[in-house]
């Protein structure tokens, strides 16, 4: 994950190019509960404003994520996927019930899997990216660009040319598992 950027932009069409490849990423049912928020320019300077207001730019301690030029909303809507396993060819899993029966809600699952194919997309490109959550600012978000009531957040991906110098995040000192230990 990259946290500094240029403000270099990005090809046209480059980044619908990545919302195209997230398109083929699996979807349980072809269920089409996933939508995205496409900020370039001026919205990804409103976004910045909404999710760090008042002094919180000064204090943010990664100036250089707000050099990406590009940034990429991923949205799912759970009542897409319970319409869809309502329908006659999936209601024999009871899921089409309600939210509640979902044991792993698949819309948290497919919109994971879209973000995933945007950052490998985008990695492929010699891009960077870096995927980070809204948290509690999801409803002036939502707001702002006028997302449905119904679409929850999966997070927002930030798009762009890696500045030469990163600054690594302190979650990168932390030990990975070996493969041996992952595998039961």
């Amino acid at each position: 994950m990259v946290r500094d950027f240029t403000s270099r932009p990005l090809l046209p069409g480059q980044a619908r190019g990545f919302i195209q490849s997230a398109r083929s990423a699996p979807r349980a049912g072809n269920t089409e509960g996933v939508r995205y928020s496409l900020l370039e320019a001026e919205n990804v300077t409103a976004y910045w404003d909404i999710t760090l207001s008042g002094n919180k730019k000064e204090t943010f301690p990664w100036p250089g994520l707000l050099n990406a030029p590009t940034l990429i909303i991923v949205w799912v809507s759970p009542k897409s996927y319970v319409q869809r396993y309502a329908e006659r060819d999936k209601e024999n899993t009871g899921l089409g019930k309600g939210e509640s029966e979902w044991s792993t809600p698949y819309w948290w699952v497919d919109g994971g899997m879209a973000a995933m194919t945007i950052l490998l997309a985008a990695e492929s490109q010699n891009l960077g990216a870096l995927f980070f959550g809204i948290f509690d600012h999801e409803a002036r978000v939502k707001s702002e660009y006028r997302i449905p009531e119904e679409y929850k957040a999966i997070g927002t991906i930030a798009l762009g040319h890696p500045a030469k110098q990163q600054r690594p995040s302190q979650s990168t000192k932390r030990d990975r598992a070996s493969l041996d230990e992952l595998i039961f």
